[in-house]
């Protein structure tokens, strides 16, 4: 009769203690967020690619919590060595290099849905690189550094992918 009592008891505890919602501290835990972080920088397309005709369309993802986008920029390494830095003075547009009519390179995002805090932005981005303008040479391997910027340029985030792409050596 006793192992039955204890039984029940440990059968309605276990259900109250796990049957229960808990809504997140978002008070609590979006102070300790960054305010600025990219997350992942990838791209689909198959390496090597050719540099006369490639558009290399890198993917990345970011967040910013109670902070507003600014700039963004892109180099292109050489193992530690910065062969060319793509410039944009917000994710979204045209590169600074870009000119007119003429569009060298693009960046561009979407938000992405979130239930998390109205305050918490989530961005799936596309950074568009003519290779033909980067510098780059036949049968290379290069880095990429990403860098995000808020609109005041006080916070910035980086990530940076070491021997990212190749080149065809022709």
């Amino acid at each position: 009769m006793k192992k039955n009592i204890i039984m029940t008891f440990v059968m309605l505890l276990t259900l109250t203690m796990f049957s229960c919602t808990k809504k997140a501290d978002i008070e609590g835990i979006e102070p300790k967020l960054p305010p600025l972080q990219l997350s992942s920088l990838g791209y689909q397309q198959v390496s090597p690619f050719t540099i006369s005709n490639t558009v290399l369309q890198l993917n990345f993802g970011a967040t910013t919590t109670n902070m507003t986008t600014g700039a963004f920029k892109v180099d292109i390494l050489n193992g530690s060595t910065v062969i060319k830095t793509v410039n944009f003075a917000a994710w979204t547009g045209k590169d600074e290099s870009s000119t007119g009519t003429t569009t060298n390179h693009t960046i561009d995002y979407t938000l992405q849905s979130t239930t998390y805090s109205s305050n918490t932005s989530v961005y799936a981005g596309t950074i568009n690189l003519k290779l033909s303008l980067l510098g780059l040479t036949n049968g290379g391997t290069y880095g990429v550094r990403a860098t995000a910027y808020n609109a005041d340029k006080s916070k910035s985030s980086s990530i940076t992918q070491a021997s990212f792409f190749k080149t065809t050596a022709q």
